[in-house]
């Protein structure tokens, strides 16, 4: 939710509110979504205008978990799930910034938009690397304090909500993601106090707004002598609610109006003009602080004389009546989540993973003193509290408004704490709770609403996701049409039934605008859909829906033929040849080489992006090798395939590729990782109607995948971290647009040191080509064509002027000194003394 302007605020100060705090040998709740974003802008950079690196953030996840498992930490990672009504609008403005960023994209700007696969991917890593995963129902900030604790340890999240939650946080700008060791002896004490430079470089990192610098395991150095023991930890800071309750300024119940004055995204900070006006006072005059740390060591200092009770109704007199309720409701919910103990995670992780908890810790002395601290404030608060009451309760009955008072009432009963996972079926929590679904599938039960966030697309053309509409319907449909629990449709006025439907918010043509699309569901699904054992033919009824020119039929029988895992990713290949109209076969080799490549190399090799850091990794390997195969080039011997191999299919001889084929496809490939250097002088070249098709494609994959997640995976789902990596795809491209022959420039310029993956990437081609639609199958391209008609007559031309070159500087003479007797005397003319040679 985030709370503006607190972040900053505790930066600026970390010496008061933060603590240095070593992380090892504890359980550890991970905010899922904030750390994928974190990690993907750090990792990634200016790469996101291509789409999506999937690869690199790939490893950069599976990385962060090794450490912490190198510090015998236990993670547990919560995602979010759908958004609630209340938040709709942030969303909607949230998707007008977004469409900004792409109106006029720039692959050297730092500006990041995240792609559409960034979660799936980074719960693909997760599972990976063994840690509990679990999606929560709606925004999973209270699901993470109450995990928190329960296992009384931290939750490390980069969000501004937590400051005024009653859980140990550790803000993730402040963690530094390298293994340090320490002798047991010199083990640090939580008490003290951040030095001056360690707090500078909190508010340093904090302005940069860069997490994860690099990611290092354990340094290498001598181990001490003797018996000492040794522990590995994390440098990082801890905050608690008593840095800022403490020294009676604060009291626990006054953190949830705290945070509404300051504006969240429920609430708009607008809504207080008046009271701000009217109460508050001035905001000071210092040149040095922005406005909004100028409003909060005002409201800081306000609140300090008022009690919770008295802050409210104050805060409600200045408030448009339909405001205050929202205001009131939103301080309940907060002081319900600050003590909320229901936790679905907790029962979640303990019935699904053997020995889900291992470090339980009781709090320590330090906790134990914060929370009797805090209880003294609190009760503080309540005398101070009763005082007032009694002598000012006659001229606050006077003063106060009806409306003020009657939500006063209603914010000191008890609040009873929701359970949000009610208004959801149990089959649909069986699904969710494993991160099996996307978060999407929440906004369509709940809200039946799809926020469609725009990727790395071509402005004036539709919205990338418009292609795999059809998909996501018959998804909507499934999920109302479920046995024994149908949704009855609604009647109009002539008694005639109204189609279920849903809305569809995504960005208006060629404007930086939000439109609402009604999308009513006419068709019932084909199939029954039960939940516990779903048809896997509902795959095959979107084919035959929406692809009438493909062969539905042959197209599933053929897919045997496929390795399991690209399977489905070879359906959504097909159905994107025929729905898109700005795809061609050049899209398709792209995408062909670059799962060849990600799918192969990066499995047997380890995955290196750098070129010179690769030579000088393997520089000696490569050498030696090309050496070997320089000698068989030599001697006339042609290297071929093992006949041992040949006897295996195509698809399984994949295993057994040389890992010294990939050390040279690798070397000879790597440049194409990394965006063009023309780019950064002459950023138009950069083409983003490419790109577009690119992103249709991957919104086509999106949603089959969520179809066959609703279906519990008849198909595996596709790994895009081994399929997908923008650059490189775009790269590929770019190489091939201009090759009249593309197959025989991949064999002799792109795979030409493996054999074996040249026959695959055929082999994977021509399974496409029996499907592609008939108007792409005879497409010629001709700008590729007069490329090579015009090189060719370049070449013919410069050979001419070449050979005119060499007769006009040739020598006059030189028929007469060739036709000359060797042994008659030879008399140079131009020379006046030959004459005189003696014979």
């Amino acid at each position: 939710m985030g709370v503006r302007g607190l972040t900053s605020y505790i930066a600026q100060r970390a010496e008061i509110y933060l603590k240095p705090y070593e992380l090892h040998s504890t359980a550890l709740v991970i905010d899922g979504d904030n750390l994928s974003c974190n990690l993907y802008k750090d990792v990634t950079g200016s790469y996101s205008a291509f789409g999506g690196d999937y690869d690199d953030f790939y490893r950069a996840v599976v990385q962060f978990f090794q450490v912490l498992a190198e510090c015998n930490i236990r993670p547990y990672v919560l995602m979010d799930g759908g958004y609630e009504e209340r938040k709709l609008r942030t969303v909607s403005t949230r998707l007008r910034g977004k469409i900004s960023v792409i109106k006029k994209i720039n692959p050297n700007a730092s500006i990041t938009l995240f792609p559409l696969h960034l979660k799936e991917v980074f719960v693909d890593a997760v599972r990976d690397c063994g840690v509990p995963v679990m999606r929560c129902v709606f925004e999973a900030d209270d699901e993470l304090a109450a995990l928190a604790r329960k296992l009384n340890c931290p939750v490390l999240s980069y969000d501004s909500d937590f400051y005024i939650h009653n859980v140990k946080y550790i803000p993730l700008i402040t963690l530094t993601v390298k293994v340090l060791t320490k002798q047991v002896k010199d083990k640090q004490k939580d008490s003290r106090d951040l030095r001056r430079n360690e707090a500078k470089n909190v508010e340093k990192r904090t302005k940069a707004n860069k997490i994860v610098t690099g990611i290092q395991n354990s340094e290498q150095r001598a181990s001490p002598k003797g018996s000492t023991k040794t522990y590995k930890y994390l440098d990082c800071c801890i905050y608690r609610v008593s840095h800022l309750c403490g020294r009676s300024t604060l009291s626990p119940e006054k953190l949830p109006l705290f945070a509404a004055l300051l504006g969240n995204d429920y609430i708009a900070r607008g809504a207080f003009k008046n009271f701000f006006a009217a109460g508050m006072g001035k905001a000071g005059r210092s040149r040095k602080l922005k406005i909004q740390q100028k409003r909060i060591q005002v409201i800081l200092t306000w609140l300090k004389e008022e009690t919770a009770e008295s802050a409210l109704a104050k805060v409600l007199s200045r408030l448009k009546k339909n405001q205050r309720d929202s205001l009131v409701s939103q301080v309940n919910s907060a002081i319900s989540g600050y003590s909320n103990e229901l936790c679905h995670a907790y029962d979640f992780f303990e019935e699904q993973y053997i020995n889900a908890f291992p470090y339980i810790e009781p709090a320590s002395e330090e906790e134990l003193s914060d929370d009797e601290e805090l209880d003294e404030n609190r009760s503080e608060g309540e005398e101070v509290e009763g005082q007032e009451e009694a002598e000012n309760q006659e001229e606050e009955e006077q003063e106060e408004d009806p409306e003020a008072e009657s939500a006063e009432e209603e914010e000191i009963d008890e609040v009873e704490v929701e359970d949000k996972t009610l208004l959801f079926p149990q089959w649909f929590l069986d699904k969710l709770y494993p991160a099996h679904l996307s978060r999407y599938f929440v906004d369509l039960m709940h809200l039946r609403k799809y926020i469609n966030n725009p990727q790395i697309e071509h402005f004036p053309f539709h919205d990338s996701n418009e292609l795999a509409l059809p998909i996501l319907n018959y998804v909507f449909s499934l999920l109302h049409h479920v046995d024994g629990a149908k949704t009855e449709p609604q009647f109009d006025e002539e008694g005639s039934p109204i189609p279920i439907e849903y809305t569809y918010l995504t960005r208006v043509l060629r404007v930086t605008n939000v439109k609402y699309i009604k999308m009513p569901i006419e068709k019932e699904p084909a199939y029954a859909f039960d939940p516990s054992s779903p048809d896997a033919r509902h795959l095959r009824a979107v084919f035959e829906a929406n692809v009438p020119h493909a062969d539905t039929e042959k197209l599933f029988s053929k897919l045997d033929e496929l390795p399991e895992d690209l399977r489905l990713y070879f359906l959504a290949i097909i159905y994107w040849l025929h729905r898109s109209e700005h795809c061609d076969l050049l899209h398709l080799h792209s995408l062909i080489l670059s799962l060849l490549v990600l799918r192969t190399i990066d499995m047997k090799i380890p995955a290196e992006r750098e070129v010179k850091a690769f030579r000088k990794r393997f520089g000696k390997t490569l050498k030696a090798e090309r050496a070997v195969r320089d000698k068989e080039s030599a001697e006339g011997v042609k290297r071929g395939i093992k006949p041992a191999l040949l006897e295996l299919s195509i698809p399984d001889r994949m295993e057994h590729v040389p890992k010294s084929d990939c050390y040279l496809t690798q070397e000879r490939l790597l440049p194409h990782f990394h965006m063009q250097e023309i780019f950064k002088k002459k950023f138009d070249l950069y083409s983003s109607t490419v790109i577009h098709a690119f992103a249709e494609f991957q919104a086509v994959v999106y949603q089959l995948n969520g179809l066959n997640s609703l279906l519990d995976f008849p198909l595996l789902s596709p790994r895009m971290n081994q399929l997908y990596c923008g650059a490189f795809i775009y790269n590929m491209y770019d190489l091939l647009r201009n090759r009249a022959d593309i197959r025989y420039h991949v064999e002799n310029f792109l795979l030409p040191d493996s054999k074996i993956m040249f026959d695959f990437y055929c082999y994977l081609y021509d399974w496409c080509a029996e499907f592609i639609p008939h108007w792409k199958r005879l497409q010629v391209d001709q700008t590729a064509v007069k490329a090579q008609q015009k090189k060719r007559l370049k070449k013919q031309r410069q050979a001419t002027r070449k050979a005119e070159a060499k007769e006009s500087n040739a020598d006059p003479n030189a028929e007469m000194v060739k036709e000359a007797d060797p042994e008659d005397d030879f008399f140079d003319l131009n020379n006046k003394f030959c004459a005189l040679k003696v014979a």
